[in-house]
């Protein structure tokens, strides 16, 4: 069972196809908000089309706590959430919507060139 403030993290893969629909990493708890406190994102292939690539809550209208521009998401390297450039902290450290959970996706046109995308996210319940 997670406890609110000790910090957890998730990580892993995800397909093209995948960061297209949006895909929950991280199931929401009762009464509680989640507040990303961290994380990087890894591209396999540069990324192209989208505006960004985001981790926002799983609300039926997201509340988005990092927005990664595709032009910081090269291929291979990593794009730190606390980078200056190529990072929107919208609402990095604040806590999202109660009961709701994380995804990632991309906003503005269809995330295009990258293959994959591997993820590391760190947030504790609040």
């Amino acid at each position: 069972m997670a406890s609110a403030g000790k910090v957890h993290f998730t990580r892993g893969s995800l397909t093209l196809a995948q960061v297209k629909a949006g895909t929950k990493i991280v199931d929401g708890r009762q009464g509680m908000s989640i507040m990303v406190v961290g994380g990087q994102f890894i591209s396999t292939g540069s990324a192209a089309g989208a505006t960004s690539v985001d981790v926002k809550d799983t609300n039926g209208t997201p509340v988005v706590a990092v927005a990664c521009g595709v032009a910081g998401l090269t291929s291979g390297t990593a794009l730190d959430f606390d980078a200056a450039a190529n990072v929107t902290l919208t609402t990095y450290r604040k806590a999202l919507t109660v009961g709701c959970g994380l995804q990632i996706a991309d906003t503005g046109s269809d995330l295009t060139t990258t293959t994959a995308l591997e993820y590391y996210v760190e947030y504790v319940y609040v």
